[in-house]
């Protein structure tokens, strides 16, 4: 048994909580108080995860290009996110994530499916209101979505610097100045990372899958 796999949630939350504040991602008592939550259904465990990554969802929603659109509040956005993640994610599914970025990532494309399925769903309703049956088939659907994307984005970005440095910047918001102070080593200057970085949005934009859901992500710089 590892040393974090000995600490009880609390104390976990609280490194973790420290570890997100300080842009310490790959933190691993993060991942573990993700793994008691998703995968043992630790209840405990789930609140301080939401705890923890509530901001910077919501901030993947208000950044969201079709937000303003919905007129909902960015917290009804959050919440259907950590739902759509958690029945996702829960129990052996748990094991298709290997750590912390793996599960960031989930999230934000988790943000951009159920705001624009809520924009299609609301156009539907004007006509005739879907039945609870299609809206459990709506909500599988969209995490397979999800998993295929994910599956997706691993073929296209093989390498893992290049799949480490999408993570940086489209999920966790990084500027390139910031992930070479952060993790120094990894890209020599930052006129290096941003030619890797230039590559891989025209390697992302060439896929249909992900052309739409980088519109977000233009303003990163």
């Amino acid at each position: 048994m590892s040393v974090v796999e000995r600490l009880s949630v609390e104390q976990l939350a609280q490194q973790c909580a420290e570890a997100v504040e300080a842009a310490h991602f790959e933190q691993p008592s993060c991942y573990e108080l993700m793994r008691r939550a998703f995968a043992e259904y630790n209840v405990d465990a789930l609140t301080h995860v939401y705890q923890c990554y509530e901001q910077q969802v919501r901030t993947w929603v208000k950044g969201h290009n079709h937000f303003a659109r919905t007129g909902e509040s960015a917290e009804y956005f959050v919440r259907k996110t950590f739902s759509l993640c958690y029945f996702a994610l829960r129990g052996p599914r748990f094991a298709h994530f290997p750590s912390v970025g793996h599960v960031l990532a989930y999230l934000k494309l988790s943000v951009h499916s159920v705001i624009t399925q809520y924009l299609r769903d609301k156009r539907l309703w004007r006509v005739s209101p879907p039945s609870t049956e299609a809206l459990e088939f709506s909500d599988l659907s969209r995490e397979i979505q999800l998993a295929e994307m994910w599956t997706n984005l691993c073929t296209l970005l093989p390498d893992e610097r290049d799949r480490l440095l999408a993570r940086y910047v489209f999920v966790l918001d990084l500027k390139p100045r910031q992930i070479i102070e952060l993790y120094p080593g990894l890209w020599n200057d930052l006129r290096e990372l941003s030619i890797a970085l230039y590559r891989i949005r025209q390697v992302l934009r060439s896929d249909e899958t992900f052309r739409q859901w980088l519109l977000t992500d233009d303003a990163t710089v």
